[in-house]
C-alpha cells in the first residue's frame, strides 16, 4: 500500500496492483479502521487475488482516534481473516504524536514485526 490502494491507476493502463504482479513484490494490505472496513478488506483481498499480487497480510490503521469498542466492532479481526483468508498482522493506533517513543514501542509491540520484515 502506498499510492492509494491495489486498484489505483499508476498510468491509464496499469494499477498498483499491475505493477505488484508483475515486480513479483509481496504486498501487504493496509486497512483503515472505519465504518465500511470489512467490506473494504474482502473487496481489496478479492482483486489481490485476481490480479495474481502475493497478499502476505493485513495492517488495520486507526487514522483517527477510536476507543477499542469500535475498532472491535469496525475490524473485526476473527471476521476479516476468516472472510478473507488473510492473516491480521496488528492494528496501528492513531498516534496524535507520532514522535513519541514510548507510543512508537507500543505500537512495535502490537505488530507482527518478524512477518512484515520476512517480506520486506
Amino acid at each position: 500500500e502506498g499510492l492509494g490502494g491495489l486498484g489505483s491507476p499508476v498510468t491509464r493502463e496499469l494499477t498498483v496492483a499491475d505493477l505488484a504482479r508483475d515486480w513479483h513484490l509481496p504486498a501487504v494490505l493496509v486497512v483503515p479502521v472505519q465504518l465500511g472496513a470489512i467490506a473494504q478488506a474482502v473487496a481489496n483481498v478479492a482483486l489481490a487475488r485476481q490480479s495474481g499480487v502475493q497478499l502476505q497480510g493485513i495492517v488495520l490503521n486507526c487514522t483517527q482516534p477510536r476507543s477499542d469498542s469500535e475498532i472491535a466492532d469496525w475490524t473485526p479481526i476473527d471476521l476479516i481473516q476468516s472472510l478473507t483468508n488473510v492473516p491480521i498482522l496488528g492494528v496501528l493506533p492513531y498516534l496524535a504524536d507520532p514522535t513519541d517513543l514510548s507510543k512508537l514501542a507500543g505500537v512495535a509491540s502490537d505488530l507482527d514485526i518478524e512477518r512484515l520484515i520476512k517480506f520486506s
